[in-house]
């Protein structure tokens, strides 16, 4: 059964955005050409051309499609699907993203390099895309909670989740060099989402009433 011309270009188009981020992961976008990305989809830089006028276009497609379309959808259907109790939600939160990076191994290494770092290509164009209507949700659950002394009244809600994406995005990106690491070792990623959770769900439980906090 002979492909038709819409879905041919169509699986084109895919191949380069596959092949730009695992790329841009590898060796940055600034530090990735055209040429490379055709080359490593399998097709000529004429190609990208035709799909992407400039490499902006490019980035933008990447940032759409590959970050918000595929792993932002991917967390935000745990947030809606989320238990109502803050601490659950966070559980479940660090184990999506840690299987997130089992689908996508490109993406802890891109979001370290451009999203997190200062100067990141792809941080500005992620904050224009993203929804924050759910993240604002997941921050006013964990606020309510707080109130009713389900959660630690040290923790702040609006640091919360940005907190649960660099305690598992960092490591994760250097999953592939963990055992190369004398303080990290020989560890999976299933002993990272225990540990991430087991850090979380401590730190976010309300303290005991005779326990004296450190003073500032």
């Amino acid at each position: 059964m002979k492909t038709k011309p819409g879905q041919e270009r169509s699986g084109v188009r895919a191949r380069l955005l596959d092949a730009a981020v695992v790329l841009f992961a590898e060796q940055g976008v600034a530090g990735t050409t055209v040429a490379e990305i055709a080359k490593r989809a399998g097709v000529t830089s004429a190609m990208v051309h035709y799909y992407f006028k400039t490499k902006d276009q490019l980035l933008d497609a990447v940032v759409a499609e590959k970050l918000v379309g595929e792993f932002i959808a991917f967390i935000a259907g745990e947030l809606d699907r989320g238990a109502p109790d803050p601490l659950a939600l966070v559980d479940q939160l660090v184990w999506r993203i840690v299987e997130a990076s089992d689908v996508w191994p490109w993406l802890p290494p891109l979001w370290v390099r451009e999203v997190i770092s200062q100067g990141g290509a792809l941080r500005e164009k992620l904050i224009q895309r993203v929804d924050l209507g759910k993240p604002e949700r997941f921050k006013a659950g964990l606020a309510a909670a707080q109130k009713a002394g389900r959660v630690n009244p040290g923790i702040n809600p609006q640091l919360t989740f940005m907190s649960i994406m660099v305690l598992t995005m960092l490591p994760l990106s250097m999953a592939k060099d963990w055992d190369r690491i004398p303080l990290i070792g020989r560890v999976s990623k299933q002993d990272l989402g225990r540990h991430v959770v087991a850090l979380l769900q401590h730190g976010l439980a309300a303290a005991p009433a005779k326990t004296q906090g450190r003073k500032a």
